[in-house]
């Protein structure tokens, strides 16, 4: 079964030749002032876990409690996943999920025709498929039998 949308599959091809993995423990955050968002390493190693509270506050942090907040105030709590991002949009006033987030950039570019057109894939270069064992070992054989023909074995 393909668990993952072909766009979405091109667009982590395609970015896996730019960027290096990185194993952290790292909790990422970044705004621009518009939007605010967060990502784990892939690991997970690094917690971050947060609250939306009812008067609109996103609190993040890596432990619950860093922020004294009062559980009748807590709209929504959640925590990162590995390799997941938090995105909240205060333009549009809401949070972006990671789903829809990463497919929003995966289908902004053609990622699967960038691949076609400026990759090389090893196998398409390296001929047909390994042969098993069993078909290695007769292949063997049969050139060393064909070497003894016309020769007599003792």
């Amino acid at each position: 079964t393909n668990l993952m949308q072909p766009e979405k599959k091109d667009f982590y091809k395609y970015l896996s030749c730019v960027m290096e993995p990185w194993d952290g423990p790292a909790l990422v955050c970044f705004t621009d002032g518009i939007q605010f968002g967060a990502t784990l390493d892939r690991n997970g190693l690094r917690p971050g876990r947060f609250y939306i509270t009812k008067d609109q506050r996103l609190i993040l942090a890596s432990e619950v409690g860093v922020v004294d907040v009062r559980p009748e105030e807590v709209e929504f709590k959640g925590r990162l996943r590995p390799g997941k991002m938090l995105l909240v949009d205060f333009a549009e006033g809401r949070m972006i999920e990671d789903t829809e987030l990463k497919m929003r950039y995966a289908k902004k570019k053609p990622y699967g025709e960038y691949l076609k057109k400026n990759s090389v894939e090893l196998k398409d270069r390296l001929g047909p498929e390994p042969k098993s064992d069993f078909a290695l070992i007769e292949e063997l054989l049969e050139e060393e039998l064909g070497s003894l023909e016309g020769k007599e074995v003792t």
